[in-house]
């Protein structure tokens, strides 16, 4: 068979399906596969050939079109046509997003689940799979910029607190006393003093978490308030500590 447009035509209420196809006799083989296994994409067609079976439905080729023509424009055509029509089976309204809006019982993978080899198989693929600069820098583009709705973000804080938390009303593991790192605290004169943590040492000195975790981060000695000179930085435990 040449490409172009085909039917596949439902003989007892003359309903149908349209598509198109570079080589349309394996197109067919295709479609009538997946129905006699039922597993088809479309479930309107799809529930057709199960209540009226395979010797209702003859497969027709409707438009032949020359090796230059735009395949997916001329199936545009008859979908912007029939589709949503009572006697067409087709969901999708353009070629080249057939699935384009469809949720709910409409999607094709409506009601399936994996198996758990699936499962195993999707998992192995996912995890193998590294992702290219170039693909790394597509989706940073389409991030830029992005702004998330004041709705959305309810959505996801809703979600984060009260029953909505996966930890409401259940006791989180233990996984250890917490863990402090000791500070060391240098003055402008060179003297050094250690506390067992950043709390012990805000304490001490009176500041306050933004000014010692600048510091930190930084490392470089405060250049302004009481403490103006002073450095700070993460050591390993000693035993000499100011108490």
């Amino acid at each position: 068979m040449a490409r172009g447009i085909y039917k596949i035509i439902n003989v007892v209420n003359n309903k149908f399906y349209v598509g198109s196809a570079v080589r349309l006799s394996r197109r067919r083989t295709r479609h009538f596969s997946e129905l006699r296994t039922n597993r088809h994409n479309n479930a309107k067609l799809q529930a057709a050939w199960n209540k009226y079976g395979e010797s209702s439905f003859i497969f027709v080729v409707v438009e032949e079109l020359p090796d230059d023509a735009d395949l997916l424009a001329a199936e545009d055509r008859w979908l912007k046509e029939h589709v949503g029509k009572d006697y067409c089976y087709n969901i999708g309204t353009t070629a080249t997003a057939p699935h384009l809006g469809m949720s709910g019982p409409l999607s094709p993978t409506w009601g399936r689940k994996h198996t758990e080899g699936a499962k195993q198989r999707i998992g192995a693929a996912s995890k193998a799979r590294v992702q290219s600069e170039e693909e790394k820098q597509k989706r940073r583009l389409t991030m830029k910029g992005h702004v998330v709705q004041s709705s959305t973000r309810a959505k996801i804080s809703a979600t984060l607190t009260g029953e909505g938390n996966y930890w409401y009303g259940k006791k989180r593991p233990e996984h250890g006393a917490k863990v402090s790192r000791p500070i060391s605290a240098t003055d402008p004169a060179g003297n050094v003093a250690t506390y067992p943590s950043i709390s012990a040492l805000r304490e001490a000195l009176g500041l306050t978490p933004p000014t010692v975790n600048r510091a930190l981060k930084s490392g470089l000695a405060l250049t302004r308030g009481k403490m103006k000179g002073w450095s700070f930085k993460y050591v390993d435990p000693v035993v000499n500590m100011v108490a």
